[in-house]
């Protein structure tokens, strides 16, 4: 991470009171100056500004971010002297994890053995375990061994390279055996890890090897395998599991395939009872998830004791798509009441009700929802023409215990860990110390983080604290700015942008998705990088994501992109931000339009509905909060188009 392009950013767009910024601002400044040169392993540009750095709250984080550094030739002694001074920091957590790695790589196996012990050997981490292993083996303590070393063999899935010497070691004295290599290659089909699968059966017979070779050939053309190569499966357990495991891929993929194969293939195997039952709704919500209209007729046919709520409301879900209103209330009506009473399922019986003719009924269900501040709330307002109920109420803070918090050391480390760039540690020890405060100290809390400018923080602790009424907490305008500059330029609105990327990252400039998606406005870096072309911005890596000011150019200009490519449909580039904009013209109505609250709840991922819903109505809000007016989602939500119509669905 780029940590100190995003100090500056951070302190340049949210200053402190003038009272707590002076305290430590001297040292803050010169903390951010030299602790490049100490990760880079320069102490002597470091040792100038100790008078001004040593009761620095980070000045253990400067000596860590040094001790890291020095893991090549690592002075052992002084870096566990300062574990055992700074146990507990985030900073020593990560020293300590690579200084174990760095003594087992310099086969420093006694030292590593004595950290493994006292911090790792419950921690459940393989490759740690196998390095103790490692360790007890090169001592001359083997004979202990090995019941743990084969308990990290006996896994279905492939463990980490530090396991390899370990492994060896188990082969070298006999002790992985024809009957371990079958064990293991069990566990690693039954838990479809065919590439570990095909590694271990090189020890094993050519039956098993035969057998690998029909768990790959289903895992990779099940339709094919199932319908042209049947014959090769015998009604036996393990054929059987191999069926069944193919035919739920057959399912995903192709569930007219499989509903047209699934009869013969049910009378000729003997399948485990759940599975069998399991089958029919699984095939009929796999088609209904592609919109197919067999997917409506196979849910409405199943027998009762085979529903679920997952297949009613995707049975609701097709009818709102067709306005088939009757059908509707039919499969709400067959809904646990635990689902019923959902905001999702009370807005639609509303519609279904006024479609039907019973007005009255739908008003009350419209007039409770728009009660709610939300997507549901605002469109049940919208149906009766009612004002938006935003409900702001500011907390009130209780000064005398926010000076308090604000003097706990957690919480000042936590600050100013924010405050120099260092956001993920920050964000950890904020966690760590909101543990331990009551229900009242968390409001506070949140009031505290806002005035700091750290609205990630504000934001969670707020919801934690139930405080859900305050919206200048809950929904910040950060870098305001950039978000009015660049959605200018791109043609959209700012709202909608703030809405988006508080959606996308509570507003945390450095944080990154499991999927690989960077910064304010969640870009991936091949997005970021063909955006940046086309927005004639440099583009030097990852590095460029992490800055707000240029992800946010970035994000509204892709944002802009996709409103193009929609036709100014708001409600599909919303979509499209978030799945992609090849899967949203793959889900759009073969032919005809569609009203656009019915097209989002028809949306196949889960992920992406609630995604749209949540952008939409925080656009509201935040619309409200920059103009003190009330834009209604209705006015945002044009019909959606068939893929027929080119000039209303998307631009090439």
């Amino acid at each position: 991470m780029v940590w100190w392009l995003l100090a500056a950013i951070i302190l340049t767009a949210a200053p402190l009171p003038a009272a707590e910024k002076d305290e430590l601002a001297e040292e803050r400044s010169v903390f951010r100056k030299v602790y490049p040169q100490a990760e880079r392993g320069d102490w002597s540009a470091v040792a100038p500004y100790l008078s001004v750095l040593r009761d620095y709250p980070l000045f253990p984080d400067l000596r860590a971010a040094y001790l890291r550094s020095q893991l090549d030739d690592p002075p052992d002694r002084e870096i566990g002297e300062f574990l055992e001074m700074h146990p507990d920091l985030a900073a020593s957590r990560s020293l300590r994890y690579r200084w174990a790695e760095s003594l087992a790589e310099r086969k420093r196996w006694q030292t590593f053995l004595e950290v493994y012990e006292a911090h790792y050997s419950e921690a459940d981490d393989s490759a740690l375990d196998c390095l103790a292993l490692r360790a007890r083996i090169n001592l001359g303590r083997s004979e202990v061994i090995k019941a743990e070393a084969l308990e990290l063999w006996l896994v279905g899935t492939n463990q980490p390279k530090e396991c390899e010497p370990v492994f060896d070691y188990l082969a070298g004295a006999g002790y992985l055996t024809a009957k371990r290599y079958r064990q293991r290659f069990d566990l690693a089909i039954e838990a479809r890890e065919l590439g570990l699968a095909r590694f271990l059966a090189g020890k094993l017979t050519p039956a098993d090897r035969e057998r690998l070779a029909l768990w790959e050939a289903m895992q990779a053309q099940p339709g094919i395998e199932i319908e042209q190569g049947r014959d090769r499966y015998r009604n036996t357990s393990e054929d059987r599991e191999i069926l069944a495991y193919g035919f739920e891929r057959l399912v995903r993929r192709d569930p007219l395939l499989a509903h047209r194969v699934w009869p013969q293939l049910e009378s000729s195997y003997d399948f485990k009872r759940d599975f069998v039952e399991r089958m029919p709704a699984a095939i009929a919500l796999s088609a209904a998830r592609e919109h197919r209209p067999e997917g409506r007729l196979w849910l409405g046919s199943l027998e009762p004791r085979l529903r679920d709520d997952s297949t009613e409301e995707w049975r609701a879900r097709l009818a709102i798509r067709d306005s088939d209103w009757q059908e509707v209330l039919i499969a709400l009506n067959n809904l646990s009441d635990a689902q019923a009473k959902r905001e999702i399922w009370r807005y639609w019986e509303a519609r279904a009700l006024e479609a039907t003719g019973q007005e009255h009924l739908a008003k009350q269900y419209y007039m409770a929802l728009a009660e709610e501040r939300d997507y549901y709330g605002f469109l049940a307002s919208d149906r009766l023409g009612l004002p938006y109920d935003f409900k702001h109420q500011p907390a009130a803070p209780d000064e005398l215990l926010i000076a308090q918090l604000a003097a706990q050391p957690k919480l000042i480390r936590a600050r100013e860990l924010f405050l120099v760039g260092l956001q993920s540690r920050g964000r950890s020890e904020w966690e760590q110390a909101l543990e331990w405060l009551t229900p009242q100290e968390k409001t506070q809390a949140a009031i505290m983080a806002h005035r700091w400018g750290w609205h990630s923080r504000a934001i969670a602790t707020a919801a934690r604290a139930d405080l859900i009424d305050d919206l200048e907490i809950r929904y910040p305008i950060p870098y305001w700015r950039a978000f009015d500059s660049r959605s200018r330029q791109n043609r959209i609105p700012a709202s909608w942008a703030l809405g988006i990327a508080r959606s996308e990252s509570l507003f945390m400039a450095d944080v990154r998705s499991r999927a690989g998606a960077v910064g304010l406005m969640q870009l991936m870096p091949a997005t970021g990088r063909s955006t940046a072309e086309q927005a004639k911005i440099r583009y030097r890596g990852l590095s460029t994501l992490l800055v707000p000011e240029t992800n946010i150019a970035l994000g509204t200009h892709y944002l802009g992109a996709m409103l193009g490519r929609f036709v100014d449909n708001r409600v599909l580039a919303t979509a499209a931000y978030n799945a992609g904009p090849h899967r949203v013209k793959g889900w759009l109505p073969k032919r005809g339009r569609i009203e656009a609250d019915r097209w989002v709840d028809s949306i196949p991922f889960r992920e992406t509905r609630h995604y749209v819903r949540r952008v939409l109505a925080s656009e509201a809000v935040f619309y409200w909060r920059l103009t003190g007016g009330t834009q209604r989602l209705s006015s945002l939500m044009h019909p959606v188009h068939s893929k027929a119509d080119r000039t209303l669905v998307a631009r090439h």
